[in-house]
């Protein structure tokens, strides 16, 4: 018998026997509240925004309002907002490096956590999600899950090549509790409720 073999059989005589009950469905565990106001609490709780829009104001004048500087590398990945440069120009992550907005719409969100999932589908340049200064992103409250139980259970999870969850900003905190936002990430990730 080899190492290997053995090490297989001793697992197996460990292993504990099959539950006697079933296992509970994921969709009824944890709270469900799949509501925006539940997301955006948790959104502002782990250093995201909500960015609100104006009656009569646009997507992009409201982009405009949250960072006026001039001269801004917007790229705008849905067709409700413009961006001054288009992701089909950005054939590299090391070509995404200088944007400093990213607008996309996420797939779905997650109220308990406040996270926005976002894979392949929705930023065509995996990296851009890490490497843009701040996220804009766009959220159907239709596409709001209770909790990440829900959340295992969308499609989303079992086609995409690639995912992330994104809860607010990057952040990073030592061992004395000190937190910086924006560490290896997003500076800022706002989320703007708009059905799809």
């Amino acid at each position: 018998m080899s190492a290997r073999d053995s090490i297989l059989a001793t697992l197996r005589r460990n292993s504990p026997p099959p539950a006697a009950h079933p296992l509970p469905d994921p969709a009824v565990l944890g709270e469900a509240d799949a509501s925006p106001e539940r997301f955006s609490a948790s959104l502002l709780q782990m250093g995201g925004t909500m960015l609100d829009r104006r009656q009569g104001e646009t997507l992009d004048q409201a982009i405009a309002l949250r960072f006026p500087k001039p001269g801004l590398m917007i790229c705008s990945l849905v067709p409700e907002a413009t961006g001054t440069v288009r992701i089909e120009d950005l054939p590299t992550p090391q070509a995404a490096e200088p944007v400093d907005v990213t607008i996309v719409r996420a797939a779905f969100g997650i109220a308990e956590t406040g996270s926005i999932f976002l894979s392949e589908a929705q930023l065509k340049l995996n990296a851009i999600a890490h490497l843009t200064q701040h996220m804009v992103v766009l959220l159907d409250p239709a596409q709001i899950t209770a909790n990440m139980h829900t959340a295992y259970l969308r499609p989303e999870f079992h086609t995409a090549r690639y995912g992330v969850l994104m809860s607010g900003p990057s952040a990073t905190a030592d061992i004395q509790g000190v937190l910086i936002r924006g560490a290896q990430g997003v500076r800022s990730l706002a989320v703007c409720f708009m059905p799809q």
